[in-house]
């Protein structure tokens, strides 16, 4: 079997989400869902159920209040928090693995993955774009390709280093060159894999190159700019996040002018404060 092959395979076997997860997603896409819909849905859980009201109480959403049923939950923090809570308590068991072959910490890509969805939870308010639960879910699965590459990049981390450290080119790029495969492009097919909708697809797949991603344009844009942003502080993005350039055009690709990315860069140390509260909650 040649190295992609086994390496698509790998992705294939990852294990599915849950399917409370697939259900919250799908029902969000349409504007007119139900309430009681949503509610019911993640009342099939009683394991999210219980980690919807352990974070709903928790210090982070500053209710005055003690939380005792998603009816509460869901009229205090809104649907919006209702469905982030949901997503990011069940995806970070998928990032509770060591990813050495990226040069980071236990953790570490879990909190970036965090701090870019909730900055791009943020641009999108600014926007007033209109599915947040789109982009906050596409944005916190962005890297998820990585889960798997970790140990195939470790193997042949010098051989990366050199391509981008003599050649310039990108860490995707040198991905892409030495095992066949980027961590975006296979993260697009794990998400393709548990079921996600196509614009969560298409996010991941491109937040690389985000004017590859047709009608998702501005959502995959919105996605590239809040992990570049991130990755530009020095948030957990080890070797990898050291090669990842701001492309042109992006921040006006999402929406953006040069006055709004000021306001939007003072934002990004304040976001990873909250991703590392959440890291701790949600684990």
């Amino acid at each position: 079997m040649s190295l992609v092959k086994e390496i698509l395979a790998k992705a294939e076997k990852l294990p599915a989400v849950p399917a409370v997860v697939q259900q919250v997603l799908a029902l969000v896409q349409n504007p007119e869902f139900s309430f009681s819909k949503l509610i019911d849905t993640v009342r099939l859980d009683p394991g999210i159920t219980a980690h919807v009201l352990r974070m709903a109480n928790s210090p982070f959403y500053g209710l005055r209040q003690k939380i005792s049923s998603l009816e509460q939950a869901l009229a205090l923090l809104g649907t919006r928090n209702l469905v982030e809570i949901v997503l990011s308590t069940q995806v970070v068991k998928y990032f509770q693995v060591d990813q050495g072959g990226y040069r980071l910490e236990r953790g570490e890509l879990w909190r970036h993955c965090m701090a870019t969805a909730l900055l791009a939870h943020r641009m999108g308010d600014m926007l007033k774009y209109q599915d947040t639960a789109t982009l906050f879910t596409a944005a916190l699965l962005h890297d998820v390709g990585k889960l798997i590459l970790s140990q195939y990049v470790g193997e042949r981390y010098h051989k990366i280093e050199r391509m981008v450290g003599e050649d310039g080119k990108s860490f995707v790029e040198a991905e892409r060159e030495v095992l066949g495969v980027d961590h975006a492009l296979l993260g697009g097919l794990v998400a393709r894999h548990w079921n996600f909708p196509e614009s969560i697809v298409t996010a991941i797949a491109f937040h690389h190159a985000p004017e590859r991603a047709a009608k998702y344009g501005q959502l995959t844009a919105l996605v590239a700019l809040a992990n570049v942003l991130t990755l530009s502080m020095g948030f957990s993005g080890g070797a990898a996040g050291l090669a990842v350039p701001m492309p042109e055009g992006l921040a006006a690709m999402a929406g953006f002018g040069p006055r709004e990315m000021d306001k939007i860069a003072l934002e990004v140390k304040d976001i990873n404060d909250k991703a590392t509260e959440l890291l701790n909650l949600a684990g």
